[in-house]
């Protein structure tokens, strides 16, 4: 719907799909630059921003008071949405892997299980976000899964796991209680990129990120990068070995568990 303005110039109108959005018009002429306000930033939740037209492509960054939105008003309204998606939460008080079967290591992944969580997302300019995220799960006293979802511009997020030792976990608490990542409270952002690490402490599930950090917090966020990174590449090459058939379901393989079943191939 549009109208004529004083002037009379065509008005076109700007909506809204989803709260949180805030723009100074409710219409705008053709040509005119239009920018929006989104603040309505949740802890644990993913954002993906789109509108109702092809020809109008969101120039979208991202600052300490949450997302900005810019675009040229075409000759017809438009209506810009938002999709949410809860990221991972945990339940401390929980034990799902009492009941569950080790040769189905999928069943291993739910939210109950997880231990760390290290999130980095590149805010891009032209709305279409990316991000990696690598996430420890529990699986027996002495081996977790380790998963990896990745998304690319334009693309569908992908996951991917493997198998790595208990010491991972480890590792990541140590940068934890030695960079007192339970206690950020600071004010150090990063404009256009976002870092979020998750973790369990004293039976409590804590978060922190690029957003709250102190000083030396980028120092923290890398060397957990880091072992995080050269965990999933030990843990995807030890699954890599010659092609064998399961003696249980006698599937053919060629990684170290059974696609079919999960069992472990004898060493």
């Amino acid at each position: 719907m549009f109208g004529l303005s004083g002037c009379g110039k065509t008005k076109y109108n700007l909506s809204f799909d989803g709260y949180g959005f805030k723009s100074d018009k409710t219409s705008y002429s053709e040509g005119e630059t239009v920018t929006v306000y989104y603040d309505m930033i949740a802890t644990d939740t993913d954002y993906n921003f789109y509108t109702d037209s092809d020809d109008v492509k969101l120039k979208q960054d991202y600052g300490s008071n949450g997302y900005v939105f810019t675009f040229n008003m075409p000759a017809h309204d438009v209506k810009i949405s938002v999709k949410t998606k809860n990221s991972m939460t945990a339940d401390p008080q929980s034990n799902k892997t009492d009941n569950l079967d080790p040769s189905s290591p999928e069943d291993y992944i739910i939210n109950e299980n997880m231990v760390f969580d290290y999130f980095d997302k590149t805010v891009a300019t032209d709305g279409n976000d990316e991000y990696t995220e690598f996430v420890l799960y529990k699986y027996t006293d002495d081996k977790l899964i380790l998963v990896q979802y990745n998304k690319k511009p334009d693309e569908d997020e992908t996951m991917d796991y493997c198998f790595v030792s208990a010491s991972v976990l480890e590792d990541c608490m140590g940068i934890v209680n030695n960079y007192n990542l339970d206690e950020w409270d600071g004010k150090t952002g990063i404009d256009g990129k976002l870092y979020v690490i998750k973790f369990l402490k004293n039976n409590e599930l804590i978060r922190v990120s690029s957003e709250e950090m102190p000083d030396d917090g980028m120092t923290a966020i890398k060397l957990t990068s880091g072992i995080l990174v050269s965990a999933w590449d030990n843990g995807k090459a030890d699954l890599q070995t010659e092609t064998w058939f399961c003696p249980e379901c006698g599937t053919k393989n060629n990684t170290r568990y059974c696609s079919g079943c999960g069992l472990e191939k004898d060493k």
